[in-house]
């Protein structure tokens, strides 16, 4: 849709422009010295090709600007020449305004500073080749507010392109973190289906057995509730790895306690990993007491995490990340 509507503009402003070299076709007859006129015919219909065909995006090569802007300076010298004398109110200053449309082009393609620069000069010409009152009767000011027009088109443009890039950003951050939301969930889904499965036949091994079990069954029992509990209040603390050194933590005769209060919420999965791989890599050290994980929201740092024995008034391990 955008490469047609592209190529729509370019066909108007082709046909725009051979409107005026038509123009100049047609009253070749009025110059005292055509040869020039027909130069100034090819330079212009060369340098419209240029402008509209120029394939690189909106904004056109520089190398393509230059020869548009060069062959538009010089295109007034060629007519004038062309006509011998001053004329004014004829067709045959049709290069004024087929100069404005070669401005106006560049312009929208992104030259504009260029385009008004050449533009002046074109003025200059004009005003020196046929004095000030050429201004009003030759398309000068036809020309000044073609470009005029383009200036504000290629502003709009610009405010536009910028509006649909910010909201392509935001809908992709949006798409994002959607993604990782739901990757998440569906993380947590599967550890707490999991946890469900072993869960599940434990309970029926209780009732079995009127709660009469073996010590390595209390453990597991007492490790599946422990689970559940951080399913409930660890959900962003349980990447994999710490899952994993919170289980063997447990096997050691550790108490764990994960508690995720928000502190995560605003990261992405994959900006999460490093707080959490340094959760379990300090995990894996401790050997005894009590330790306490925690996510809290607000606070100047992400994770805390605090290893604690009765026997000490100090904590073994203590750090904010």
């Amino acid at each position: 849709m955008i490469r047609l509507s592209r190529l729509a503009l370019a066909a108007v402003a082709i046909l725009f422009g051979l409107y005026h070299a038509l123009l100049g076709f047609l009253f070749l007859g009025e110059y005292q010295n055509p040869g020039y006129a027909i130069v100034g015919l090819v330079t212009y219909l060369a340098a419209l090709l240029v402008a509209t065909l120029d394939k690189r995006g909106l904004k056109m090569r520089v190398a393509s600007a230059v020869f548009v802007l060069l062959a538009a300076v010089s295109l007034p010298q060629m007519i004038f020449m062309a006509l011998g004398e001053v004329r004014q109110g004829s067709y045959t200053t049709w290069h004024i305004a087929a100069i404005g449309t070669l401005l106006a082009i560049v312009t929208i393609r992104k030259f504009e500073v260029l385009a008004w620069i050449a533009l002046a000069i074109t003025s200059l010409e004009v005003i020196e080749w046929g004095g000030p009152d050429v201004i009003f009767n030759s398309g000068l000011v036809g020309a000044l507010l073609l470009v005029a027009t383009a200036q504000a088109a290629s502003w709009a443009l610009g405010s536009s392109s910028k509006s649909a890039e910010e909201f392509r950003r935001r809908a992709l951050a949006i798409d994002t973190a959607t993604a990782a939301s739901s990757a998440a969930r569906t993380e947590r889904t599967e550890r707490l289906n999991q946890t469900l499965k072993e869960v599940l036949p434990l309970l029926e091994k209780i009732s079995d057995s009127k709660g009469n079990l073996t010590k390595a069954e209390r453990l597991k029992a007492q490790l599946t509730e422990a689970e559940l509990r951080d399913q409930i209040r660890g959900r962003n603390l349980l990447s994999i790895d710490v899952v994993s050194e919170t289980r063997n933590a447990r096997m050691r005769g550790i108490e764990v306690q994960l508690l995720d209060d928000g502190g995560l919420d605003d990261l992405s999965q994959e900006n999460r990993t490093p707080y959490l791989w340094e959760v379990a890599s300090r995990l894996k050290g401790v050997k005894a007491g009590k330790v306490v994980i925690r996510a809290a929201k607000g606070d100047s740092w992400r994770v805390s995490m605090a290893a604690i024995r009765k026997e000490s008034d100090s904590p073994d391990l203590f750090i904010r990340i």
